[in-house]
């Protein structure tokens, strides 16, 4: 049986040999870790629709103190019990390790529209925060660890896409400087002319961070993706991942959709117009939303608390850039300081014996 199924969780299991199995993002496809065999997405589907008959008793349970929005789900390979948060899609097993999709969690309104696959491994993210911290001598001492390393966690984070049509009409006024020297003399000329610009553009693929527990200045270091990469939604690439659900609806990004909108096509006519600098006179431009989509988006994630603040290290799961803010052992670095000072003082004293 490829997958074990209940109306609450599923467990992607080989056709092979029935141990968990997930995507692997060298091969883009699934390979089992225990007899080796790949298949692709398309061969796990059909595996899916064949055994959908097959599914197994569902079972939930609200956690005690269910307040706290956590969910205990089954897992569907070893019966144990599974602690999810309210937000979480997808999970892994905490006694068999095998990976846990949340089909409650990614169903209706929630089930995303597209999803870019990972292309970048744990092993190559490891070794983008190791190039990240070499040769960086201020930070505690634990931060480089390997049980430090080992918290580097594949998630996709969920997004608002938006497809947006700019009806352009923008007035500003062009100011271009000239300046020129005549004998012991130096001229300066300014000349203004009106910039009129009208017309409709397409503004495609406008992202907004969709999760409000992370911090999205961040998070925004990594987030340039090959949308071209996009492709339809199916829970198979979330198997052997983290995931997790918006939390920001789609109405609530929309006033960021046309600010980031109105920034793109503001930036796009400046940059046509070849002016020392542009004063705006006015924007009467009107941006409409044609179509939104919910996205799920690669990264690995590696949060770090230090003296009360929670630090991220992120690396995008598709390209393999990364971005973060280092924590500072300021311990560490007055007694560096305490001892170059000292060094400093000495080879003054030193110098000074020698003068005299």
């Amino acid at each position: 049986m490829f997958l074990e199924e209940d109306t609450m969780s599923l467990n992607y299991k080989c056709p092979g040999c029935g141990a968990p199995i997930k995507f692997n993002p060298k091969i883009g496809g699934f390979k089992c870790e225990y007899c080796f065999n790949k298949y692709s997405e398309e061969e796990l589907t059909s595996y899916l629709e064949r055994s959908a008959a097959k599914k197994n008793s569902a079972q939930e349970s609200l956690s005690s103190g269910s307040g706290n929005g956590i969910k205990q789900y089954v897992c569907g390979n070893c019966g144990a019990e599974v602690a999810a948060g309210e937000t979480s899609s997808a999970s892994f097993c905490y006694y068999c390790h095998s990976p846990v999709i949340l089909n409650d969690r990614l169903s209706g309104e929630f089930k995303p529209d597209k999803v870019i696959p990972f292309k970048i491994d744990k092993k190559e993210a490891v070794s983008k925060f190791k190039e990240w911290v070499r040769g960086k001598r201020y930070v505690p001492s634990d931060f480089t660890s390997q049980s430090t390393q080992d918290k580097i966690t594949g998630i996709y984070l969920p997004y608002w896409q938006a497809d947006i049509e700019a009806d352009i009409n923008y007035h500003a006024v062009g100011v271009s400087v000239s300046s020129w020297t005549s004998g012991d003399k130096e001229y300066t000329k300014t000349d203004k002319y009106d910039i009129n610009r009208s017309g409709k553009i397409d503004i495609n693929n406008v992202k907004e961070l969709a999760f409000t527990k992370i911090d999205k200045n961040l998070i925004n270091g990594i987030s340039i993706y090959d949308e071209d990469e996009q492709i339809d939604f199916s829970a198979g690439y979330l198997a052997g991942f983290f995931a997790e659900q918006y939390d920001i609806k789609k109405e609530e990004a929309e006033p960021v959709f046309t600010e980031k909108a109105k920034t793109t096509a503001i930036n796009a006519i400046r940059d046509s117009a070849d002016y020392s600098s542009i004063e705006d006179e006015k924007d009467e431009s009107v941006y409409s939303i044609k179509d939104c989509r919910y996205v799920l988006l690669p990264s690995w994630i590696l949060t770090y608390l230090y003296k009360g603040k929670t630090y991220v290290f992120a690396v995008n799961g598709q390209t393999g850039k990364s971005f973060g803010e280092l924590p500072l052992d300021k311990t560490r670095l007055a007694l560096f300081s305490a001892l170059v000072s000292a060094a400093a003082a000495g080879l003054l004293i030193l110098g000074g014996l020698f003068i005299w």
